[in-house]
């Protein structure tokens, strides 16, 4: 891969973000609070909407942090402790850009859109609900690139699209099976379910952290059985 490469991708995923934030809104509407009535059930469709839009770009973000972390350890050749630590490092920093430019692109949406005349605060920023939803998300991104870097070493050959694979498929398994079958990310139908869990909504990471011990624990054995 050239050097510019990754550049392009990150550059890409936020120019991507800076996009969707915006078009979240109406995925913010229809998973948002059905018909409200009541300024209690305005104030909750405004907080849903608040999640979905201020968790644009994650999903995508997600995937390429799986993919950053197999890309490590295809540039390395190695799988040993300091890459996983690379790995977990750069996906936290890819959840911090593609967090700030959701937050960023996201504020005048939320000024405009679903009922900021009965929130204290139109943003939603300061709505716990809301908070929990986004630490949530920014806790999958260096989980989901050590999950990468786990996939990276166990399969050598195509790793780039088995990493791929394993996020792409898992949205229809979370709509079966909410998650527990299958490592969660901030796909809509994810952020639907935690949108007013409050700190329940950490149950998305735990999850996702079970699987990147088990991804990790099975790529460490293989790489021992490997060099043996």
């Amino acid at each position: 891969m050239r050097r510019w490469a990754p550049v392009a991708v990150v550059g890409g995923l936020l120019a991507w973000t800076a996009l969707a934030a915006p078009l979240s809104v109406t995925i913010g509407e229809y998973f948002a609070y059905y018909d409200p009535q009541s300024d209690p059930e305005r104030l909750e469709f405004h907080r849903d909407l608040a999640a979905h839009v201020y968790t644009a770009g994650h999903w995508l973000g997600q995937l390429v942090a799986a993919l950053a972390g197999a890309w490590l350890v295809a540039r390395s050749g190695a799988y040993r402790p300091a890459i996983i630590g690379r790995a977990a490092l750069a996906g936290a920093a890819l959840g911090l850009l593609v967090g700030a430019v959701a937050i960023a692109a996201g504020i005048r949406p939320m000024h405009s859109h679903g009922y900021p005349s009965v929130a204290p605060d139109p943003t939603m920023l300061s709505e716990p609900a809301v908070r929990w939803c986004l630490l949530a998300s920014f806790a999958c991104f260096p989980l989901w690139a050590i999950i990468g870097a786990a996939v990276g070493r166990l399969f050598t050959r195509r790793r780039l699209i088995v990493a791929a694979a394993v996020i792409l498929c898992q949205p229809a398994t979370l709509l079966l099976l909410v998650g527990a079958a299958a490592p969660p990310s901030s796909h809509p139908v994810a952020v639907s379910l935690i949108a007013d869990a409050g700190p329940a909504a950490l149950l998305m990471p735990a999850i996702l952290l079970a699987w990147a011990t088990v991804a990790t624990a099975a790529a460490t054995i293989v790489t021992r059985r490997r060099t043996g």
